[in-house]
């Protein structure tokens, strides 16, 4: 089902990890990571595997934070003319001790050509905890209510648990591990690897498992802006390419 798929090219030079997104893009992943969010914030994205358009998606989002935590919303769409879905994000996320705590509520529309619209509502719910200054866990549930494409078919949205582990031995160097599973698939196992070269750019790599791909990217930072962009290899489809912009309004 399209639109559960991790956005923005932070997850996708990771390997897809997206449970540990503890920035500017976790209205489209963890809603948890909304808490570490410190000023106010724009995003936009797009994802594509060239000449190939029933995977393109495009994203957008801005992320509100204040003293009751984060607020954030969200915009993206996927597809082509056949087959598409529009997606709005709601989130709010806070930091409670070493726990960072988030909800997300989707409105998920389908659209298939010849077949018409279908509008959906589907839940998420995430969690961070700062075990020590070196190791981070993170959760995330996707569908936790269970949602189905309509009450009358048994056709289901996806629910996916995400289970995620971050050490960071130093601020420079991140190494993630996430484990993905679909109630109803074999579990994904991700890794991914992020180094600071310098203080403006960050390189990022990843492997998925159940894809068999391996990725890559990076981060450029020029004063407000953050400029990022992955690369991954999928068989038998082509490669996709993934760009993103940030802008923080406030430093």
């Amino acid at each position: 089902m399209a639109g559960i798929q991790p956005q923005g090219a932070i997850s996708l030079g990771l390997g897809g990890i997206s449970s540990m997104d503890t920035k500017d893009w976790a209205i489209f992943n963890n809603p948890a990571g909304l808490a570490n969010i410190q000023s106010l914030s724009g995003i936009v994205g797009y994802q594509t595997i060239l000449d190939f358009s029933p995977f393109n998606s495009a994203a957008a989002g801005i992320n509100i934070p204040n003293r009751s935590g984060t607020l954030a919303l969200g915009i993206s769409r996927f597809g082509d003319e056949l087959f598409n879905t529009q997606t709005i994000n709601f989130g709010f996320a806070r930091k409670i001790g070493i726990m960072s705590l988030g909800i997300k509520t989707n409105v998920l529309q389908i659209n298939i050509d010849g077949f018409g619209k279908r509008s959906i509502f589907i839940s998420e719910i995430g969690g961070l905890a700062d075990l020590t200054p070196n190791l981070t866990l993170g959760t995330h549930i996707y569908n936790f209510t269970q949602s189905r494409v309509s009450p009358n078919t048994l056709e289901k949205i996806p629910k996916i648990i995400r289970l995620s582990v971050d050490y960071h031995p130093t601020d420079l160097l991140n190494i993630y591990t996430e484990i993905e599973k679909d109630v109803e698939l074999n579990p994904n196992i991700k890794f991914g690897l992020a180094y600071q070269l310098i203080e403006s750019l960050t390189l990022r790599t990843g492997i998925s498992t159940a894809l068999g791909s391996h990725s890559f990217g990076s981060r450029l930072i020029i004063k407000r802006f953050q400029i990022d962009y992955a690369i991954r290899a999928n068989h038998g489809i082509g490669t996709q390419h993934s760009f993103g912009l940030t802008y923080k309004m406030v430093q």
